[in-house]
């Protein structure tokens, strides 16, 4: 079961944080004209900020990356492999669109290094192909202090403006950028266009780690080697050229790596055809010498078809030599080649389908990595994936070279043996015949070999021209129809959040660092002294407001304060109330009047006496003259008859002024006198008020707290110090003075949370002239 006092602690609990969050609501709602010129300010701002930004234009294309695979048994060991699956081709392919090569590329042939802006309008706009005329820097300046903009106009057919000057542009002139040519572009009319363009020359690195960082390459899912290229650019038509132009050039530079082995193989077997050109003519030369002077017309049949067999043997086995040679050469170059080398040995003569499409793979393989090396360090996880692929690869080419190199070796020994049978056979024929025959056999054996030659290299260059890019343009290059930024939308939401947040700010730091008391949560949350009354703050400048002014809400709530004094002053003799504040101006001398004045309204006979011996105000504020005074009564001068002055503004309302300022008042205070003149006035008045000095400077208040049978400890709105709670909390724990009570005085209604005065008070009481005008900073008006 649960208790009576634990519902009421969650209920209380429960209240509290919800008057916190009320009062956190309030503190920010007084101040909502802040908010409003706050608001409107920065959505003024984020207007301005919309208008003069570049709107910038959305272009995009899609790239299909063919995933060529081999087939038969090639195909198969390269999956065995697990080399190249299609995520590890698209990524590589990301990494290469994205390269500083290919975007440099473009780039330059688009002449991105040349900016020209328009003069007209506020905002400065930049042209790309609409320029009257075209300016190319031919030979920059060493100097890159500063890149000065320069200003040019076409005057006429040879001369322009630029930076004021006259400068005939026939031919080239220097500028503080370089060597300057300006073509004119003359418009659909003939007529030359004299319109003011700014130019800038850019620094070609930077234009290209500008486009780099722009340009998005994603690809459109897992499955798919689809890429989505984007790109935003303040000119539609540029980044439709841009993507276009990166396209084409990726396109060229992966033909290059393709038929980078081709042309190897097409520039030896060019360079074994010249040779052999000049050998097959001296063969020929030497077999018509052989006839004529040996006056041989024609050759027996058994020896042309002897001299068949072996040239057909020797075309055989020179094949199989070149062959052989082709493996050392690639055995050594696997043996030597670092990583990032890729000028593979030519292949030539070589048809095993399985080692040529993994030589194939590692030169692709080894001309990505040298491409990714140029936008990202070798220490990249790619680059190292690059270099796992690169090193399975070059094993799996030493097996199939072994293979192969074991087959071409038992090739070449049986065609040895071959041509050591014919050998024996061409010994048996006639001396003419034989040495005709070694001569043919020469003759044919070049010429067999540089028929072969012949055909490969029509092969190698049909290879050469019908070479096509892996990859497949699905969508051109196309912009936005309208700008994707900025975004006005967002941009005036986040003005406007920005508007809320600074003067949300400035109140949370205000609030912050406001180390006075600003609403009654910061009393109660410091000291269990209960609270007796709340007075507002008056623009009233009379003393007596209650009597002056009775239907005001102050008057109203010193009122409640008189109504409140039945809780705590319960006997029929305790009508004793004294009257502190923790410093001087809380406002006590104010509240203690204007009580006793309310309470000599209802009835009652009341004295007031002025025991703020050092800084008496009350006199003064009421505007009655006295030579006697307390201080004169304390040493034993005169009677209190003497001192007891009646208060014209109220009946049955009287005062004992301080008296003549004495050098010794807590002496005085504490002779005894003051118990004796207390138990006189007991005698003759209902209600007996001490209105007494800051408790905080000086100890009078607590020389008199033994004759009070209730206390009034005075605390100002915005005024009193959070600190000085404290010390009225240990008095009041203390019990130091008797019926402790806080009257928390000359609350700013503007500042309504935590108060409650949205009650009542506004239309009635208000009506004599007391309508609070509203201003940011209302200063308190001092209630003495």
């Amino acid at each position: 079961m649960v208790s009576k006092d634990e519902v009421s602690s969650t209920y209380q609990d429960a209240e509290q944080d919800s008057t916190a969050l009320r009062e956190a609501i309030f503190k920010y709602i007084r101040y909502w004209k802040w908010f409003l010129i706050s608001i409107v300010f920065f959505l003024a701002l984020g207007y301005i900020y919309a208008k003069l930004s570049v709107p910038l234009y959305k272009v995009e294309s899609e790239l299909l990356i063919k995933d060529n695979k081999m087939s038969g048994g090639s195909n198969d060991l390269l999956k065995d492999l697990d080399l190249f699956t299609s995520d590890k081709i698209i990524d590589n392919e990301i990494q290469i669109l994205k390269s500083k090569t290919i975007v440099e590329k473009v780039a330059t042939a688009l002449k991105l290094q040349t900016s020209y802006y328009s003069t007209k309008g506020v905002r400065k706009r930049e042209r790309y192909n609409d320029v009257p005329f075209e300016v190319t820097l031919l030979k920059p300046s060493s100097s890159k202090a500063f890149e000065p903009v320069y200003a040019i106009k076409l005057l006429n057919a040879n001369e322009l403006e630029i930076n004021g000057k006259r400068v005939q542009y026939t031919y080239p002139f220097q500028t503080e950028s370089g060597l300057v040519r300006v073509v004119a572009k003359p418009s659909p009319g003939g007529s030359i266009s004299t319109e003011l363009i700014t130019v800038k020359f850019n620094d070609i690195a930077d234009v290209v780690e500008s486009y780099d960082n722009n340009l998005k390459v994603e690809a459109l899912s897992k499955q798919a080697s689809v890429l989505s290229i984007t790109l935003e650019d303040a000119i539609p038509q540029r980044g439709i050229d841009f993507l276009d132009r990166l396209v084409e050039e990726y396109n060229n530079a992966a033909l290059e790596d393709k038929n980078a082995v081709t042309s190897k193989t097409l520039y030896f077997i060019n360079e074994r055809l010249a040779t052999l050109q000049d050998q097959l003519g001296n063969s020929e030369k030497q077999v018509e010498r052989y006839k004529s002077n040996n006056k041989i017309t024609n050759i027996g049949s058994q020896s042309q078809i002897l001299l068949q067999g072996v040239g057909d043997n020797d075309a055989r086995l020179t094949k199989v030599n070149i062959q052989l040679d082709v493996l050392a050469n690639l055995e050594a170059y696997l043996a030597k080649s670092a990583p990032q080398r890729s000028d593979l040995p030519s292949l030539l003569g070589v048809e095993d389908a399985t080692l040529l499409g993994l030589v194939q793979q590692l030169g692709e393989v080894q001309q990505r990595r040298v491409a990714l090396l140029q936008t990202v360090p070798e220490t990249n996880p790619v680059v190292s994936s690059y270099d796992d692929q690169i090193r399975t690869l070059k094993s799996a080419i030493e097996v199939s070279v072994q293979n192969l190199k074991k087959g071409l070796l038992s090739t070449q020994h049986k065609l040895m043996e071959n041509s050591q049978n014919y050998e024996g056979v061409i010994k048996q024929m006639p001396s003419q015949e034989r040495g005709l025959l070694d001569v043919m056999r020469q003759q044919h054996l070049r010429d067999t070999l540089y028929t072969y030659l012949l055909r490969k290299r029509e092969e190698t260059t049909m290879d050469l021209a019908s070479g096509v890019a892996d990859s497949r343009t699905i969508d051109n290059a196309r912009a936005s129809r309208r700008p994707v930024k900025p975004v006005k939308p967002l941009i005036y939401m986040a003005f406007m959040i920005v508007g809320v947040l600074v003067p949300t700010g400035i109140i949370y730091v205000k609030e912050l660092l406001n180390f006075r008391i600003g609403r009654r949560q910061d009393i109660e949350r410091i000291t269990k002294a209960p609270i007796l009354a709340e007075v507002s703050q008056s623009s009233h400048m009379t003393p007596l407001i209650v009597v002056e002014k009775p239907r005001s809400i102050v008057s109203e709530q010193i009122r409640s304060l008189r109504t409140n004094l039945q809780f705590i002053l319960t006997g029929s003799d305790e009508n004793v109330i004294l009257f502190t504040s923790s410093i001087s101006g809380e406002g006590k001398s104010f509240i203690s009047l204007n009580l006793g004045a309310s309470l000599a309204m209802s009835g009652k006979k009341v004295v007031i006496l002025e025991l703020d011996l050092r800084k008496p105000r009350l006199r003064a504020s009421l505007n009655i003259q006295a030579e006697e005074g307390l201080s004169t009564y304390l040493i034993n001068k005169v009677g209190y008859k003497d001192i007891l002055l009646k208060i014209p503004q109220q009946n049955d309302y009287y005062l004992i002024p301080s008296g003549p300022i004495p050098p010794n008042p807590a002496e005085l205070l504490g002779n005894g006198r003051i118990g004796q003149l207390l138990r006189e006035l007991k005698e003759e008045f209902d209600y007996i008020i001490m209105d007494a000095p800051p408790i905080g400077l000086v100890t009078d208040a607590q020389i008199l707290a033994v004759y009070a049978d209730a206390t009034m400890f005075i605390v100002r709105h915005n005024y009193t110090a959070k600190n000085l709670i404290k010390a009225i909390d240990n008095l009041y724990q203390g019990k130091k003075f008797r019926n402790l009570n806080i009257v928390l005085n000359s609350i700013d209604l503007q500042a309504r949370y935590g108060y409650g005065y949205g009650y009542g008070y506004g239309g009635y009481y208000q009506d004599e002239g007391e309508r609070s005008k509203f201003s940011l900073f209302k200063s308190n008006k001092e209630k003495e």
